[in-house]
Formats: structure tokens, C-alpha cells, sequence
């Protein structure tokens, strides 16, 4: 599946390249505009992701029908009321990886930008993403839990390469995982995303079901990795 991307939002790039101005100086936010920019010229976002049950036991979230099993305790207390899931996967592709590569050689500061705005132009198509799955439930009368990814809390990143597997994205979108379990092309997401009968009272925040809650620097700087 394609995406389109039309804008990206100026606060989330300075937020994710960790500015912490009151003001933005003019030739900052002229160089801001102009990645964007190229960012949307350059990026090809695209997406994978499919509808399974889940079975659930003391050894984890099993993805039936696959030998996918997602452990501890954060994704159990996520999926506590989901009796099924979307995995899905997106990516904005290779041809954004090489323009920071050649930008931070080139204009490290440019390249710092870019990196930047691919982030949070990966994040703006797995929000557009995750409204049009939420769309499909709700025409079911049902509800989706907020995205939960592996590396959060303590679902660990070792269950990335049979993610992708299950999701063939190596095929469909071009997107797959290196040994140390890091995703190519960079700029990629997956998620775990619940799907419940009943609506879903208690917060979504994924920074509650984290074991690192309580010593987390981003959540203490208002800041979370899942933001």
C-alpha cells in the first residue's frame, strides 16, 4: 500500500532533532522548510500489515496461525482486553536513507534536519495508517488500542526479523532487518496494534506498561520514544 504525505509538522521535526529555542532563528526554520521540502519529493512511504487472533498464555501474545510469539509483561498488559491484532509495517524507503547519508557528509547540519523530518514523516504515515485501520473496526462496532512496537518496554527487538517475516515485507515493501536486529531501510516502523470488542477505558499511554518508566530520560523530559 502507498501513502501520501502532503506537509509535515515544523514542531515535531525541531522537537525529534531535540531543539529547545523559544524562537526559531529565520535561516533555521528557512533551512527546516527547505528539507521538508525535499523530503516529500524524496520519500516513498509504503505500508504491509494484516489481521490475526491472538492467543494468549504465560509465555506471551502467540499470533495464531503463525510461530510469531510476542513476550513479557508490557505487550500482555497492552493486548489485556484485544483478542486480535494488525501488525503492520511501514517504511518511507531507501532512496531518503542515502539523502541523509550524502547530507551529513556534505552539510552535517542539513543532514541532522533531514534525518529529522524522514523521522516524522515515517510516524505521520503510521498515524495515517493506524486512522484508516481504525476506520475498518469501528465499522465492526469495535476498537483499536494505540501502536506498541517491539524494543518497547520489555517486548524485545529479537522478535523484529520474524515480524517482518509474518508480513513478507522484505518482498512487499522492501523492508527488512540486519543481524543486530535494526531495520533497512532506517526510517521504518512496525507496530502491534489492538483490536478489542469493548472500548478501551484506561490511558493508551505505552510509557504506563514500560519497565523503564520510573528512569526514563525522554519521559522525563516530556519527550517519549513513542511520541
Amino acid at each position: 500500500m502507498k501513502i501520501s504525505l502532503e506537509s509535515l509538522d515544523e514542531r515535531e521535526i525541531l522537537r525529534t532533532m531535540g531543539y529547545r529555542g523559544s524562537e526559531i532563528p529565520s535561516d533555521l526554520e528557512s533551512l527546516i522548510r527547505r528539507c521538508i521540502r525535499q523530503t516529500l519529493d524524496t520519500v516513498q512511504p509504503r505500508a504491509v500489515f494484516r489481521r490475526f487472533p491472538i492467543e494468549k498464555d504465560t509465555s506471551g501474545i502467540h499470533i495464531s496461525g503463525t510461530d510469531l510469539i510476542f513476550p513479557g509483561t508490557s505487550i500482555q498488559k497492552h493486548l489485556e482486553i484485544s483478542d486480535e491484532v494488525w501488525l503492520v509495517a511501514i517504511t518511507v524507503g531507501q532512496e531518503m536513507d542515502k539523502s541523509i547519508r550524502t547530507a551529513l557528509s556534505e552539510k552535517p547540519e542539513e543532514g541532522i534536519i533531514l534525518d529529522s523530518c524522514a523521522a516524522v514523516a515515517v510516524e505521520a504515515a503510521a498515524d495515517k495508517v493506524q486512522e484508516m485501520l481504525r476506520e475498518t473496526v469501528e465499522r465492526e462496532g469495535k476498537f483499536i488500542t494505540s501502536r506498541f512496537s517491539p524494543g518497547y518496554g520489555d517486548l524485545p527487538l529479537t522478535v523484529q526479523r520474524n515480524f517482518l517475516t509474518v508480513l513478507d515485507t522484505s518482498r512487499k515493501i522492501g523492508l527488512s532487518v540486519t543481524e543486530s536486529f535494526l531495520m533497512v531501510p532506517s526510517k521504518s516502523v512496525t507496530a502491534i496494534i489492538g483490536i478489542s470488542p469493548t472500548e478501551i477505558q484506561t490511558s493508551q499511554n505505552p510509557c504506563d506498561g514500560c519497565i523503564l518508566r520510573t528512569t526514563c530520560e525522554l519521559r522525563k523530559a516530556g519527550t517519549p520514544c513513542w511520541k
